[in-house]
């Protein structure tokens, strides 16, 4: 089901398309935005979140963005929708930008990435149940023309779907994971991107 052409909706499933494009959308201009008490409305109660700085509930995640305290927008381009009955995929394009001093020089972070929500219905109104990231490619340049360079070798440990991602976030203090979903690594993503169809179909429980 997962990557197949939809069918042609009916007036139920396009509002329930509606409702979710404006959940995922609703729940990331939240996080841009410093709107906390909305953001947390978006998450089921067992909502897990795993991404390149963090991992754990949704409660928490929404903790741990308000204390991170930088503004770090996400230019969204298309999403893709998938229901089935009350459970549902939606796989969101988005760049995530951010500006931060390296070196006293301002540096512009662009990451690319599909940002993957699996969604429950709960009482009649959609929530997400667990969100990651798959990776795929991102850029660290100067905000203003200079001269500074970054030695190639400060990069070479970093995975090549989020390396300058890593490096960003390490220079800040924070720990990141190296074994997110990555286009990089095709194999695993694969596998990944099954458990996410069992999951949609009811096969399984487990997004793991």
């Amino acid at each position: 089901m997962l990557f197949e052409r939809n069918n042609p909706y009916t007036t139920e499933s396009l509002l329930a398309k509606a409702d979710i494009q404006e959940l995922i959308t609703f729940e990331r201009f939240s996080r841009d935005n410093s709107l906390w008490d909305s953001m947390r409305t978006c998450f089921a109660d067992d909502a897990h979140i795993n991404i390149s700085w963090f991992s754990g509930s949704g409660e928490e995640f929404v903790e741990s963005s308000k204390a991170m305290n930088r503004y770090a927008p996400h230019q969204i381009y298309n999403s893709q929708i998938w229901i089935n009955n009350e459970r549902a995929i939606a796989i969101m394009q988005a760049t995530i930008q951010t500006r931060l001093s390296i070196d006293d020089v301002q540096m512009q972070l662009n990451s690319d990435a599909k940002i993957i929500y699996c969604l429950t219905k709960i009482e009649n109104t959609w929530y997400i149940h667990h969100m990651e990231c798959v990776y795929e490619k991102d850029s660290l340049t100067p905000v203003f023309p200079s001269s500074m360079t970054l030695e190639q070798q400060d990069f070479k440990s970093y995975r090549s779907s989020y390396a300058c991602l890593s490096y960003c976030l390490n220079y800040l203090g924070y720990e990141v994971n190296h074994d997110l979903q990555g286009i990089d690594r095709p194999d695993a993503l694969n596998t990944f991107y099954q458990h996410l169809d069992h999951w949609l179909t009811y096969r399984s429980d487990s997004l793991k």
